[in-house]
C-alpha cells in the first residue's frame, strides 16, 4: 500500500511539475510598430545606417527554461529605410536584397544559452534564399508582463549574396535588434 501511495504521489508531483513548466514559457507578442532591426555598414567612405520595421513572429522565452524557449521571427525587406527613397529602392533590387523574390528575412532559433552578459540564441538566418547558422547575443529587460529584447551581431553580406564584392562597400554589416514585447 505504501509503495502504491508513493507511486501515485510521485505521478501527481510529476504532472504538476510538467504543467508548471508548460505554463512558465511565455508566448510574447511582438510590438511590430515599435520593433526595429537596425543595420550599419561602411559604404562610399561613410557610415550607412538604416533599419527595417515591422518585425513579426513567435517569441517563446523563459530565462529559467531556455531548452523550451525559441524565436521564429521575420522582417519584411520592403520596409528598408536608409532615409533616401531612391537608395531604398536600389537596395530592394535583385543585385542586393531581391525583395521581389525574397520578400522576408527569417531567424529561427535552434538553441538558447545563458551567458555572463545575458543570453545567446543560435539558429538559422534566411536571407535572399540563403540560410546560414548564426549566433545572436541578446538581453531581456523588463517584467513578466512586458519588456524589450536587445541584441547585436555581424554578418558578411557576401555570405547571403547581397550586392557584388566592391571596394566601396564593406562586406561586414552590423545588425542591432530592439524588439519590444508583451504578454
Amino acid at each position: 500500500m505504501k509503495k502504491i501511495l508513493t507511486i501515485v504521489l510521485s505521478t501527481i508531483m510529476l504532472a504538476i511539475g510538467s504543467a508548471y513548466t508548460i505554463q512558465s514559457i511565455i508566448n510574447w507578442k511582438i510590438d511590430s510598430e515599435k520593433a526595429l532591426v537596425k543595420f550599419k555598414i561602411h559604404a562610399h567612405e561613410a557610415e550607412l545606417i538604416g533599419n527595417f520595421k515591422g518585425a513579426k513572429g513567435e517569441v517563446k522565452f523563459d530565462e529559467n527554461d531556455l531548452a523550451n524557449s525559441s524565436f521564429n521571427c521575420t522582417i519584411d525587406i520592403s520596409t528598408i529605410n536608409t532615409g533616401i527613397g531612391a537608395r531604398d529602392k536600389h537596395l530592394q533590387a535583385a543585385v542586393f536584397f531581391d525583395a521581389a523574390n525574397s520578400p522576408v528575412s527569417q531567424f529561427t532559433s535552434t538553441k538558447m544559452e545563458k551567458t555572463k552578459d545575458g543570453f545567446v540564441a543560435t539558429g538559422k538566418l534566411l536571407m535572399k534564399a540563403t540560410t546560414k547558422e548564426i549566433s545572436i547575443p541578446f538581453t531581456y529587460e523588463g517584467t513578466k508582463d512586458a519588456g524589450t529584447f536587445r541584441g547585436s551581431f555581424s554578418i558578411k553580406r557576401s555570405d547571403y549574396n547581397i550586392g557584388k564584392p566592391d571596394a566601396d562597400i564593406d562586406d561586414e554589416v552590423t545588425i542591432s535588434l530592439e524588439i519590444p514585447v508583451s504578454k
